[in-house]
């Protein structure tokens, strides 16, 4: 369970929901205050549809390996990306996530021989006991420290209560550089396609609700805690994720690009993004720092355009909890 602080929930004119959940995925249902649009009963059509048609083949080669995701995107064409990465970089980037209990354990051993050492050195020379206090109290700042440098460095908070919970935002900015052949590929096609900077956005957004699988990562794999999400270079290769894990897919692939600003939103249980840009008729956002971001579901399979949120997610951004804004790479402030 997250701790959470109190942000501004907006709905941009028309309230536009779908019915996913992040437990218990489901395709949307458009629902709203006013008249919808004309054409709007066309796309509630086209939605099952567009998830069903998304497809993905992973494989390797004896160097890399290899994912190619097939999606239809907001406008409703239909495209592939590829993303490959050489095995000894994946490695290299995998290490640097998820921590075991062994190397805690380590910093606590660590902890108990240094107390013993300053504890018979203060017997030695007759110390006083403010002055083994002390020594004591520095010991104890700087197991703390070590451990939160550790967790740190290998995507975790450290919280009160000794409470370990995925950095998301953190996480996002030690795998953009990962997710470049992604962003790459996806500017090759809305070069080719002539599509704009909102629809590039789109087919960014598509690829990660309907090419990527639902799958809630386990805690613990192998001998290392996972927080429950995987990096977004691995979800990428083995094709699924939940929402904190899809959230960070498309965080990392969109701030490769200077001119998007986005922001990580925190629910008990869930996790979301919003983009700066001014919302259309019928989009939810949220404002920070006197800014509007648009929301974006990146869980799915539900596929969602930016701007709409799943049927459950609506109510728990409005709960009295509220909920915590985290600022990705390219975001102000």
């Amino acid at each position: 369970m997250r701790r959470l602080l109190g942000a501004t929930l907006l709905v941009y004119g028309l309230t536009a929901w779908g019915s996913w959940r992040c437990e218990q995925a489901l395709f949307p249902r458009v629902t709203g205050l006013h008249q919808q649009d004309s054409g709007d009963d066309e796309d509630e059509a086209e939605r099952p549809a567009a998830a069903a048609r998304a497809s993905r083949r992973l494989g390797q080669t004896p160097d890399s390996l290899f994912a190619e995701y097939g999606f239809q995107n907001f406008n409703r064409d239909r495209l592939q990306v590829r993303y490959q990465v050489p095995k000894k970089s994946f490695a290299e980037y995998c290490d640097g996530f998820w921590y075991s209990k062994a190397d805690l354990d380590a910093i606590d051993q660590w902890h108990n021989n240094a107390r013993q050492g300053a504890y018979k050195l203060a017997v030695s020379t007759k110390r006083t006991q403010a002055q083994l206090d002390a020594a004591m109290a520095n010991l104890k700042a700087e197991a703390g420290r070590k451990r939160r440098e550790y967790l740190a460095s290998k995507g975790f908070r450290l919280l009160e209560g000794n409470v370990v919970s995925s950095d998301v935002p953190a996480v996002v900015r030690r795998s953009v550089a990962a997710l470049k052949p992604v962003a790459l590929a996806l500017d090759s096609v809305s070069v080719r396609n002539g599509y704009d900077s909102e629809t590039l956005v789109g087919a960014a957004v598509a690829l990660v609700q309907t090419a990527l699988a639902y799958k809630i990562p386990p805690m613990l794999e192998g001998s290392r805690h996972t927080g429950g999400m995987l990096p977004p270079a691995m979800s990428m290769v083995r094709g699924w994720g939940d929402c904190d894990t899809k959230t960070g897919v498309l965080a990392s692939i969109l701030s490769n690009w200077s001119n998007v600003r986005i922001v990580g939103v925190a629910v008990p249980e869930h996790y979301l993004m919003a983009i700066l840009r001014l919302p259309n008729k019928g989009d939810a956002f949220i404002e920070y720092q006197g800014l509007r971001y648009v929301l974006i579901e990146p869980a799915g399979p539900a596929w969602l355009p930016p701007g709409q949120v799943g049927e459950a997610t609506m109510p728990m951004l409005q709960a009295a909890e509220g909920f915590r804004i985290e600022p990705f790479t390219n975001s102000p402030g």
